[in-house]
């Protein structure tokens, strides 16, 4: 791909990591793109909680005479705020922790770092990664929220402030930000990335996941992070087998606006159109259930989770979070365990929907980005996805160009088999490349 020079901050983060490799640009010269762009719109999107645009530049420069080595050798990465750094601020979205400074890096972060990733700063994320926002905005409309709890994240990597960055999702926090801001948001199968190190909220839902500009530089990261580079795609050489597509509505779609549920309509046909098989799938019983244990469960877990917070910092805590706390708290063992049978009813019924088809195709988010900046939207599509922790992605499919217009983009969901990422990943880049 060539490209002008000016520009070099579109290019796709595997093709900047090819040309690196290659010896066709210097990792200094890639981050100096990105610097730009910071300096021209982090003012309006407030994308990072804490970057260091000198140590961010020195530590590229200290790359560009050495042997490319790595997945991501020369390439900026952000890193959500919730996520621990050693030589970073890390503030888990709260004043609490203003002056935090962790001993160590997360698990996720050194892996990074081993395969040649440059930490370029902390992503603003919400109090905790729960609904209280943070001050990022949405920049294709920075009168529009940018989703959250990962909304630093998703909203500098669509303005093309950095190419990669990682979130985390316990409801929705992956895929909402990543839907409406235009971005691949990929949250794994549970546990494939190392959760140690970030700041825990919701032991059995808390997941690690990754954001890019397409499927192949989201996999890049998560490949990276995890250790499993049975996830890096090929971009020069994607699978050609046409996967087989269930049109999964869910029963929460009557909650989806009429543009959210065109979209999933729309590419189901636009598949069809283009040879795919797309099945309708029934949703069991079961999964109307789903959302509330889901929601019992993240109440019980954040406020044990979050409980020196309450007890020790109370007043530095937002009413929303003391509210959700002291929900927490008045839920007895009896119904939690209600609800732990619920999601492994649902996860035993979980495989009977991948019986005859690859992927699972449903609303990302109820719709594009709600106006206003004091709330992140509702995070109902993605409660039932945690909870089954199974693999799968927030994919653009309208998504206007930053500064184009005051459009804002809108996104599908596609998910797959728990466990099965690898394979999960070339369907979902075979369907990329079917629907552009």
């Amino acid at each position: 791909m060539t490209i002008n020079p000016n520009d070099l901050h579109l290019l796709p983060a595997h093709t900047a990591a090819a040309q690196i490799r290659q010896g066709q640009l210097k990792p200094s010269v890639l981050m100096q793109a990105y610097l730009e762009q910071v300096a021209a719109l982090e003012p309006a999107v407030g994308a990072f909680q804490w970057i260091d645009t000198e140590l961010a530049l020195k530590k590229a420069r200290a790359l560009d005479d050495q042997a490319p080595n790595g997945l991501l050798f020369g390439l900026p990465v952000g890193v959500k705020d919730l996520i621990d750094t050693v030589d970073m601020p890390t503030t888990y979205g709260s004043p609490i922790y203003a002056k935090h400074q962790p001993a160590w890096d997360a698990p996720s972060v050194v892996n990074t770092k081993i395969q040649g990733g440059i930490v370029m700063g902390k992503t603003v994320t919400t109090e905790f990664a729960v609904f209280h926002p943070g001050k990022t905005a949405n920049p294709h409309n920075t009168s529009h929220t940018p989703g959250g709890s990962s909304s630093g994240s998703a909203a500098a990597v669509a303005a093309h402030m950095v190419p990669l960055a990682f979130g985390t999702q316990t409801a929705a926090s992956v895929y909402r930000p990543a839907a409406f801001c235009g971005v691949v948001g990929y949250k794994p199968t549970f546990g494939v990335i190392n959760r140690v190190g970030a700041k825990q909220l919701s032991d059995s839902w808390d997941t690690i996941g990754t954001m890019g500009n397409g499927v192949v530089d989201a996999a890049l990261l998560a490949a990276a992070a995890s250790g499993r580079h049975d996830l890096v795609l090929s971009a020069d050489k994607p699978t050609d087998n046409l996967p087989r597509v269930g049109l999964f509505l869910t029963p929460q779609w009557d909650q989806a606006d009429a543009d959210s549920q065109g979209a999933v309509l729309a590419c189901a046909q636009r598949l069809r159109d283009r040879g795919v098989t797309v099945i309708d799938i029934d949703a069991a019983a079961i999964f109307a259930t789903l959302v509330q244990a889901q929601i019992d469960i993240m109440l019980a877990e954040s406020a044990q989770a979050l409980s020196f917070e309450y007890e020790a910092h109370r007043a530095l805590c937002s009413p929303r979070l003391v509210k959700l706390i002291e929900e927490g708290n008045t839920i007895d063992n009896k119904r939690l365990q209600s609800a732990r049978a619920v999601v492994r009813q649902a996860r035993a019924a979980l495989a009977s929907l991948f019986k005859d088809v690859d992927l699972l195709l449903s609303p990302a988010a109820c719709g594009r980005a709600p106006e206003g900046l004091g709330a992140t939207g509702d995070p109902i599509f993605g409660r039932i996805w945690s909870a089954l922790g199974n693999p799968g992605l927030a994919l653009p499919w309208d998504k206007p160009a930053i500064g184009s217009s005051s459009a804002l983009p809108l996104s599908v969901l596609l998910s797959g088999p728990y466990g099965e990422d690898q394979s999960f990943l070339q369907a979902a880049q075979r369907v990329e490349l079917l629907i552009y």
